[in-house]
């Protein structure tokens, strides 16, 4: 395997140094006890061991770089996967985005019809309240006068009916009990309504009707029970108004 710039740089400062030394012992003067190592020998011994040393040194930095590398390739690998990991992720958050954008303005197209739509029916719920109050009003007065109408009519029958009035007679009864009774006025208005219309029929019954408090009475009863009908069906109209009300 080729060496590394830093090996070959410390192959190469051992070869200084071992060169060095060896010129250092030739320079030495021999002695006796030098004798028995040659320079050669030393400068074999001193090669040997730098050489030993930079196999050693070259193995270590081999060992590390080949850790380093190893490490980096891995890294390379790891930052490979996760530009990529990275990359479907932002494709799908992209997509998310995308499709969150088409609904909200969607769901705001919607609740725009929505708030129209709501402004249109409470238009439309006031508008019902305000008929529906004015429709209560209208009932409250008219079923309160046919209640007290029915009222004076049921007093006026049990009058009558007690003494033997004739038409002028009931007449004059009801037009006195028109100014204390509440609901007379109105009793007295259709009895004469009532009476001027049985006058058409021609004079001979006319004649038997006002001496007869028979036909007084009858045409009282017939007012009283025409009377109860009409508060009746009020009645039943405010009920189904109501009921209508209450489905809006």
């Amino acid at each position: 395997q080729p060496l590394s710039c830093p090996g070959r740089a410390l192959i190469l400062r051992a070869m200084k140094s071992i060169i060095a030394s060896a010129l250092l012992v030739f320079s030495l003067p021999s002695s006796s006890h030098a004798a028995k190592v040659t320079p050669t020998q030393k400068v074999i011994t001193m090669m040997s061991e730098m050489k030993a040393k930079g196999e050693k040194m070259m193995e270590e930095e081999q060992k590390v770089y080949a850790a380093y590398a190893e490490w980096a390739d891995d890294r390379s690998k790891e930052l490979a996967f996760d530009i990529q990991d990275a990359g479907a992720k932002i494709e799908e958050l992209t997509a998310f985005i995308s499709k969150a954008d088409s609904d909200v303005a969607q769901l705001g197209k919607e609740i725009e019809a929505l708030d129209a739509e709501i402004d249109k029916l409470s238009a439309e719920k006031q508008e019902a309240t305000d008929i529906r109050a004015s429709e209560h009003a209208e009932y409250l007065k008219v079923s309160k006068d046919l209640g007290e109408s029915v009222d004076a009519l049921a007093r006026a029958v049990q009058v009558v009916s007690a003494q033997n009035y004739d038409r002028p007679q009931a007449e004059a009864l009801l037009q006195s009990m028109a100014k204390s009774v509440p609901g007379m006025p109105a009793v007295l208005g259709a009895f004469l309504q009532q009476a001027g219309a049985e006058q058409q029929d021609g004079a001979p019954a006319v004649a038997a009707y006002d001496s007869q408090s028979g036909g007084v009475l009858a045409l009282l009863e017939g007012l009283h029970k025409k009377f109860k009908q009409e508060l009746a069906d009020v009645e039943e109209d405010e009920s189904n108004q109501a009921h209508e009300f209450s489905l809006v």
